[in-house]
């Protein structure tokens, strides 16, 4: 926990408005919640109103929340850390790891391994999230952005929400896909018979998403294998629409049909879904120039490639 004081000189202002303005990574939520908390101090006297009027001459201190959970143990594992600068890093997450500590998995998660590799992780996403901005699926495997500070953090959610991230991935679904690209488009809600899954729905009861994809090539005559565009970021997004469109991804267990995987028992040997968040371009959250990065894909993938697998650095 670091602590950080402040000499004010101007004039009489609210508390919150001057933490705000010495602080512009944070949200004024954040803020409140930290005065409320007691981490606030004027003058050697803790200070809980927001509104509190700071006057000329007066020393703040802010103790800054301890970002990791005491519980939360570092999982030692060899991560692949694409681009890391002071702003933020890009990881290439391995499948069957997911991104943070939940239920029936406090210790072998993306956190876990974050703590012991990145010294300064964000603290918006909470003590269980550090750093996380956005995530993948437990089983997909592929590039995720980490926020080291705040500021970074804030900016790329921003870009998530304004779609200035473009987002490619890899997938090999069940059959031949006959056209060479497409687009679907619909709305996803949660699925009304289980609370894992979602489904396809009416305009007024799901959120509207966009998924645009190319076929690269076909697979020993039993699968496809697609290059995936998601223009929008709903939950479970390309997963639900190949399945709705009657190609699921080789391997998912969560949307699969077993008449298909039936009838192409040939890719039996698949061990979990064949999802990879290959690329991502997008603004960087400080100086906004275009940044590309690519994750490589991974060796339980690569037959689906055979000699085409791509270079991630290309």
């Amino acid at each position: 926990m670091g602590v950080v004081s402040f000499a004010h000189t101007g004039k009489q202002i609210r508390l919150d408005l001057f933490l705000t303005m010495k602080f512009p990574g944070k949200t004024r939520s954040f803020i409140k919640k930290q005065i409320l908390s007691g981490a606030v101090e004027i003058n050697g006297s803790v200070v809980k109103k927001s509104a509190y009027p700071i006057k000329e001459g007066s020393i703040i201190t802010f103790k800054e929340p301890e970002i990791i959970k005491s519980g939360i143990e570092v999982f030692d594992y060899a991560l692949e850390i694409i681009y890391e600068d002071d702003y933020f890093a890009a990881v290439n997450k391995p499948a069957g790891i997911p991104a943070h500590p939940g239920k029936g998995n406090y210790d072998n998660t993306l956190v876990n391994i974050l703590i012991g590799k990145i010294s300064d992780l964000s603290g918006i996403g909470g003590v269980e999230r550090p750093g996380i901005v956005h995530r993948l699926d437990k089983d997909t495997s592929g590039i995720m952005l980490i926020a080291k500070n705040d500021f970074s953090h804030n900016a790329l959610a921003s870009s998530f929400k304004n779609r200035e991230i473009k987002k490619t991935y890899f997938a090999v679904t069940y059959g031949i896909i006959p056209q060479k690209s497409g687009c679907i488009e619909g709305f996803i809600k949660r699925d009304s018979k289980s609370r894992v899954k979602m489904e396809m729905a009416q305009k007024e009861g799901g959120k509207h998403c966009v998924t645009r994809f190319e076929n690269v090539k076909s697979i020993r005559g039993a699968a496809t294998l697609l290059k995936v565009m998601p223009e929008t970021g709903r939950t479970h997004q390309i997963r639900v629409s190949l399945f709705e469109k009657g190609y699921p991804i080789v391997g998912d267990k969560l949307y699969k049909r077993k008449d298909i995987e039936g009838r192409y028992k040939s890719l039996n040997f698949v061990k979990r879904q064949m999802l990879h968040a290959y690329m991502l371009e997008f603004p960087h959250p400080e100086t906004r120039e275009k940044i590309i990065l690519k994750a490589k894909v991974p060796d339980d993938m690569l037959w689906a490639f055979g000699s085409d697998a791509p270079d991630a650095f290309s």
